[in-house]
Parts: structure tokens; sequence; C-alpha cells
């Protein structure tokens, strides 16, 4: 029994994905299928088909979906996704999965991602360590309700230096791949609420902690903002780069319905959506693919470049949202300096 030449080379395409960059595919499929280099390449031109076997071989290898690389078609998407319970459901889990798909992306030759983003850039938030802790803090505590953090409050203590240097990878890596990086008005304010609701809540192990969170956030922006005047990413605290890490920011001002990543390269292309809050769908379904790019470049079409130039807007974006945090800020002081007399 053969496979279909479309078929075959949807599979070739996933293969592609995953490999490094000084990896090629005829010397993979000749180490897999046992095959001579010119009996690879008669498959890889399609004059050759797969044979059943060697189509289970690569699929068993590249844990690929035979189901799903069959049946592309216009309104039903086959999505992959790492289930919670491998996450592990703990901090330094969650960050060594987001390092480890960032370290695929960068894989990819001439890699590129497009971002549209709801609320919390979340690649930026690695910027500020405590900031991300305490994002996933409130997502293990108050959304997936951990057994774990049932009676934990969110309390002042040093990272793991394993953890941290996690985070730091994953941000390096990040800043390595360009982006283009659509914000709305709503950005950051979803954190915010949340900072605003475990002081509310009294869910910090010291209220005035929910002080240095803010004080986070207003940080977050002054180096977005600096990002953005140089069109460049890099770590806070670092010199910018003098090339390379390149991004472009826009500002769209009416609402962004989630986090869609977009991922192109040479080898191909992929969608990424979040997903129950910590998870993410990934699909490299070509019509759902079409259809987000369409999406995306409509949306970057009704919005305004504040990277690099319109210093006018740019400026006018990153001071709404700080006057935004530093308004609350200034209710948050006030009411621990009312309860300490």
């Amino acid at each position: 029994m053969e496979v279909t030449q479309d078929i075959q080379q949807r599979i070739f395409e996933q293969i592609k994905l995953q490999l490094p960059k000084d990896e090629k595919i005829a010397a993979v499929l000749m180490n897999r299928l046992h095959l001579s280099q010119d009996a690879v390449y008669r498959r890889l031109r399609g004059d050759v088909p797969l044979t059943i076997y060697e189509t289970k071989a690569l699929c068993e290898a590249f844990n690929i979906s035979f189901d799903g690389v069959g049946a592309y078609r216009k309104g039903a998407v086959s999505f992959d996704y790492l289930p919670i319970d491998r996450i592990g459901l703990n901090f330094e889990s969650w960050l060594t999965s987001l390092r480890d798909g960032l370290r695929s992306v960068k894989s990819f030759e001439n890699a590129h991602m497009t971002i549209s983003i709801n609320d919390t850039p979340i690649f930026q938030i690695f910027n500020l360590p405590h900031l991300t802790r305490f994002k996933f803090f409130f997502w293990a505590k108050t959304y997936l309700k951990i057994p774990a953090y049932e009676h934990e409050l969110f309390k002042r203590e040093k990272i793991d230096k394993r953890v941290l240097g996690i985070g730091i990878e994953a941000h390096n890596l990040y800043n390595s791949i360009p982006s283009v990086e659509v914000y709305s008005p709503e950005t950051l304010r979803g954190t915010l609420r949340q900072i605003q609701y475990y002081f509310e809540a009294r869910l910090f192990e010291d209220q005035r902690y929910a002080l240095e969170v803010i004080d986070n956030l207003v940080a977050l922006i002054h180096h977005l903002k600096k990002q953005a005047e140089i069109g460049r990413k890099f770590a806070r605290g670092n010199e910018p780069p003098n090339a390379g890490n390149e991004v472009e920011m826009y500002f769209n001002e009416t609402f962004i319905s989630d986090n869609t990543y977009l991922v192109k390269s040479d080898s191909g292309s992929s969608v990424f959506l979040t997903h129950n809050i910590m998870n993410v769908l990934n699909t490299t379904d070509p019509y759902y693919i079409q259809e987000t790019q369409f999406v995306l470049e409509k949306l970057i079409n009704n919005s305004s470049l504040i990277s690099k130039v319109n210093a006018k807007d740019r400026n006018r974006f990153f001071a709404d949202l700080e006057r935004n945090v530093l308004n609350f800020r200034k209710k948050v002081e006030a009411e621990i300096e009312s309860e300490l007399g």
C-alpha cells in the first residue's frame, strides 16, 4: 500500500519543521528508512511514493498524525498541544516548555513571528522575573486551583537560579527571532486586574509587595517603549544590539480578541494559539495558516506602526498604559498607608 503524493509532501514538510538548521531531511530519511541517497531523492521529488511501512516509521519517529496530514480541508483543523500533565504544573516545567518551543522555532532557517497580543506580551515579561513568577502563581492558584497552592499566599522570594537560567534562555531566544507584534489598549490591563484582585483579596503575604509587582509593570512599559524606539528587542538592563533582534510594534486602537502566533520560515509555517490559560494549540494546516495570515495582515493594515517612527502615537500609547498602572498604584499606596495608620 502507498500514500498519495500530496500526503507524502505534507509528511516531509512536518519533518522539516522539526529539524535543526544543520540537519538535512535527505540524510534523516536515509537513516530512518535505510534507503540509498538516490531512493530518498526519488521520494522527495514525488517520483516514488512512500510505502505504508515507511509512512508508519516516519509518523512514529516524528510524532506525526497520519489522520491529520491526510485530512487537510477547509472548515476542519487538526491541532497539536502539550497536555497539562506533561507540563507538570510547576514554574520550572512551564518555563522549560516555552523555552523548548522557542528553541525549535529558532532552529528554522529564516524564522519570523507575527504576534497579536490581547493582554500581556508573555515573552516580554521575562524581562521582569518576579512579574513572570506572579503570572504563573496566579494561573496555578486562582485559575487552575492546583491543590498545592490552595493555602499559599504570594510572597517575596528569590527565584531559583536554575529556573531563572531557563527563563533567561527563553527570553534570549525570543529576542533573537525577528517579530511583528500588534498591541491594543487592553495591553497589560488583565495583569493589572490580577494584581488588583490579589490585593483586595489579601492574597499577598505582605500587602506592600503589591506595590513592587506594580512597579514591575511600570518598568516593563518603559522597557517596551525603549525597544519600540529603536526597533530592536533586548534584555532589560543590557545595551541594545547594533544589529539583529528586529521588532516591528503596531498599535491597534480596537480590541484584539486573542494571542495568536504565526511562525514562518524556509521550512514551513505554523500557527500557535493560547489555550487553557497556560497551554498552546499548534497547527500546520495550510488553510488555517492562510486564513490566519490574512487576518493578521488586515489587523496590521488597520494599526499604527509605533516602532522607530511615529513618535506621537508611540508616546501616547505608552503614556496611556503607564497612566492606568500609576492610577491604580496610588489607590493601593493610599490604602496601605491608611491601614498602617
